[in-house]
């Protein structure tokens, strides 16, 4: 009887579960710095907002 009941609730919540997820929405996917000397410091933000339903963990950012 347990396992029917365990059974039971996990189907009605893991679907709304399994589905939250955080997305990252840019404002602009990409910057072209035009024409830099070496030496120079270029700096760009980019903004961005969380348009999932759960939080957005940003764990790690690098150029390429």
């Amino acid at each position: 009887m347990r396992k029917i009941i365990l059974f039971m609730i996990l189907m009605i919540f893991l679907p709304s579960i399994s589905y939250a997820q955080p997305a990252i929405e840019f404002d602009l996917e990409s910057y072209h710095a035009e024409t830099v000397i070496q030496g120079d410091i270029v700096e760009h933000n980019f903004g961005f907002t969380n348009a999932g339903d759960e939080n957005l963990v940003i764990e790690k950012v690098s150029s390429s």
